[in-house]
């Protein structure tokens, strides 16, 4: 029972039930607690998780599944440094997601400022994350509650989308409402504004028409859009070919012809001779970064008009590669726009197409080793393929060589499977906590998460809160009793493996059993086909552990010094 009336934490809980908030994902913690008390009395749902990064990570992809934004919630100090890695995926990765932070009062904040710590648990949370968030503040007065947050609500989804940050002294939450607020809830949508001219658009159109091998890159842009018939349009149009970023993926059919899959640093091998090969590169959404590239930025699609469309205007304005176009403007309206000036069809790419779909058909990326007795990646995720095919699947992965190969192997058609993993940042840890969120996003679908043994170790806990929950995750665990994806790494530069030769994996079947997860580990590729059929078809969390070839690695893949058409294919002993 409150002691108080009218509090500010109250007013901030009507304010975030009024702009749809109806959950807050959090681990609790004491100064928060007034905050808790307030969204329970409000009806909205707290959401607790084992650890301040598995309640991140769950508010991140509840945020990409849904779109909307998102409210996650910590307690000062540790809370804050544990939850720093969700907050820099959502930033890096443009997802809407609203941060509040407990801290101490603000009598401690304003004097004793040149100690290390001015009271228990106390951080310097603004200076720590305002690089990794579109907004920070702390609230030090009550005026600042009814005109900073939303002010921080809004930075969340205008423009590209990304996380802000309110840090919330214990005192400002006690404070009672003195009087009715004057609410600052303007947005500034800066796309609003943003036009192209009938004659750009016109001059644009022209190169695409002319061109002999245009090829369109789908970025994360492209996806959050949503506009995947509008991409399909554009493609038939120009008769170009489709990749996409790694973030992108998901945004077009993989089965289709027009498809290659995603390029870079491990992209498809037909998807990268596509970009390197191109005369005309249509870029929507996509920020060009060194994971697309490669590092000889000269190199990257040197024969095309690259035109660049993105509603972030400081990644326009700092390009890593030459651009002929730079177009500031949302993917929809480009495409609505481009689409009423192409004159005619382009029918010049015919024979070029036809070469990269027969090389699309070879599947020369992660050639299964036959000489092995071990389980396959390429052949585990064919099976999985079948199961999947024609069910709705949300595939969230971590970080590590089964990111890359679930990112090759499973099919992803935006009518019915969606991809979810860490991308600027590269997290390991992602896959388990933001599996729970997809899931509780969407009931109605299939999670499947896709995990390695080093990455599962780092949020094993939220086990616990998936059985709470009793969600339809599918949880693929592809053992390889190594931290391949840093291994690999290490053996091409230096020829040897100092730091992850000897990595131990434990029984994670067994683990997941004692959490209460039905789980089996499959260790035999005569015994693959029943236990994959066993797993796709239970429902409910459940767990498979399969012991894959140690020596698989990612093959092939784009080395430093090496441009698209160049990825390395040699195999690591």
């Amino acid at each position: 029972m409150k002691l108080m009336k009218n509090l500010t934490v109250d007013w901030v809980a009507d304010y975030l039930k009024s702009k749809g908030i109806d959950r807050v994902f959090l681990y609790p913690g004491g100064t928060i607690a007034p905050l808790i008390n307030a969204f329970i009395d409000k009806d909205i749902l707290i959401d607790v998780f084992k650890s301040e990064q598995g309640a991140g990570y769950a508010a991140l992809a509840y945020a990409r599944v849904t779109g909307k934004t998102q409210v996650c919630m910590v307690t000062s100090g540790p809370g804050v440094t544990n939850v720093i890695s969700p907050l820099a995926d959502a930033y890096y990765d443009s997802t809407p997601l609203l941060l509040i932070t407990g801290q101490i009062g603000t009598a401690d904040l304003t004097i004793r400022k040149n100690v290390r710590q001015r009271g228990f648990q106390e951080t310097p949370t603004i200076e720590l994350v305002k690089p990794l968030s579109k907004y920070a503040s702390c609230l030090l007065t009550e005026e600042q509650v009814y005109t900073d947050l939303p002010i921080a609500f809004n930075h969340t989804v205008d423009g590209r989308k990304g996380p802000s940050v309110i840090d919330f002294p214990m005192d400002i939450q006690r404070t009672e409402v003195s009087e009715t607020p004057t609410i600052y809830n303007k947005v500034t949508n800066s796309l609003q504004a943003l036009t192209l001219s009938f004659d750009a658009f016109k001059e644009v159109a022209r190169y695409g028409e002319c061109s002999k091998r245009p090829v369109i890159l789908l970025g994360q842009g492209a996806l959050s859009s949503g506009e995947f018939n509008l991409y399909i349009e554009v493609a038939n149009k120009l008769n170009a070919i489709v990749v996409t970023s790694f973030l992108g993926i998901g945004s077009f059919d993989t089965n289709s012809d027009r498809c290659m899959g995603y390029i870079g640093h491990t992209g498809n091998q037909v998807a990268n001779h596509a970009v390197n090969e191109c005369d005309f590169l249509l870029v929507l959404g996509a920020r060009l970064d060194l994971r697309q590239t490669g590092t000889v930025v000269d190199e990257f699609a040197k024969n095309a008009d690259i035109v660049w469309v993105d509603i972030d205007a400081n990644e326009l304005e700092n390009p890593r590669v030459s651009v002929k176009w730079k177009i500031h403007l949302d993917v929809k309206k480009f495409c609505n726009g481009f689409l009423e000036v192409l004159d005619k069809s382009n029918t010049c790419a015919k024979d070029w197409h036809e070469g990269l779909l027969n090389l699309k058909k070879q599947k020369t990326d992660d050639v299964p080793n036959k000489e092995s007795n071990y389980i396959q990646p390429r052949e585990l995720l064919d099976q999985i393929s079948n199961a999947m095919n024609n069910d709705s699947t949300i595939v969230v992965t971590g970080v590590g060589c089964h990111q890359h190969w679930a990112a090759r192997h499973l099919p992803y058609n935006p009518n019915l499977h969606a991809h979810m993993t860490s991308g600027g940042h590269g997290t390991m840890g992602y896959d388990l906590p933001s599996s729970i969120g997809a899931a509780m996003a969407c009931p109605e679908k299939t999670v499947l998460c896709v995990v390695g043994d080093g990455s599962l170790l780092m949020n094993i806990q939220e086990l616990a809160s998936l059985c709470e929950r009793q969600l339809n995750v599918k949880i693929l665990v592809m053992n390889n009793s190594r931290l391949g994806i840093v291994s690999q790494f290490q053996l091409i530069t230096w020829g040897s493996d100092p730091t992850t030769g000897d990595f131990i994996s434990p029984n994670f079947s067994e683990i997941a059993k004692g959490f209460g997860v039905p789980s089996k580990r499959v260790e035999l590729m005569s015994s693959l086909y029943s236990q994959v059929d066993w797993f796709w078809k239970e429902s409910g969390p459940v767990l498979l552990e399969v012991m894959i070839d140690p020596d698989s690695d990612v093959t092939p893949m784009l080395l430093a010094g090496q441009n698209l058409g160049e990825m390395w294919e040699g195999r690591i002993s």
